[in-house]
Parts: structure tokens; C-alpha cells; sequence
């Protein structure tokens, strides 16, 4: 995938979970499914702060880069992605 294209994704996917959000009031499930290590961390600090929001911005970009440079590894990518919505969905304290 190219640069910018993966940008753009990363931006886009940003962006609509934070508008689904909507500011705390909306639902937290389309952030749970596309960013559950970033959640996995909200659910243990009651917050998403700095750490949250910095792997949230690198996973993709992340996830890109993993499957331009050994394309191989995209069911391993893919099952680690699954068992961590999985246990993100499992885990709820009430914050998210």
C-alpha cells in the first residue's frame, strides 16, 4: 500500500470513530473493532489519553507496513487483530 494511501485510511478511519463517538455520548463499539489495543488501554486507565491516541495513530500505518513488507504474516495480523476485539468486547467496566 502506498504512503499516502495509507494515510488517508488512517485519517479517514479517525475520523469516524471519533464522530461516532460523539464526544463521549455516542458508541465506542466502531473504535473497539478497528483500534482494540488503543481501547484495551482506555479500559484499564478509565481514559484514552496520550499513549491511546498515539497507538491508535500508528496502527494502521502499522498494519500497512507489516503486509507491504511480508505479506505472509496477514492471517497471523489478522488473528492477533481478532483475539483483541475479541477480549476488548469481553472486557467492559462501564467507562466505554
Amino acid at each position: 500500500m502506498k504512503i499516502v494511501t495509507t494515510i488517508i485510511i488512517t485519517i479517514l478511519l479517525l475520523f469516524l470513530t471519533i464522530f461516532l463517538a460523539g464526544g463521549g455520548h455516542g458508541t465506542y463499539i466502531p473504535a473497539k473493532l478497528i483500534y482494540p489495543f488503543t481501547m484495551l488501554i482506555a479500559e484499564f486507565k478509565h481514559k484514552i489519553g496520550i499513549v491511546g491516541i498515539i497507538l491508535a495513530v500508528i496502527q494502521i500505518p502499522t498494519y500497512a507496513l507489516i503486509l507491504n513488507k511480508r505479506p505472509n504474516l496477514k492471517y497471523y495480523l489478522l488473528g492477533i487483530h481478532c483475539i483483541a476485539v475479541i477480549i476488548e468486547l469481553i472486557i467492559n467496566n462501564g467507562s466505554f
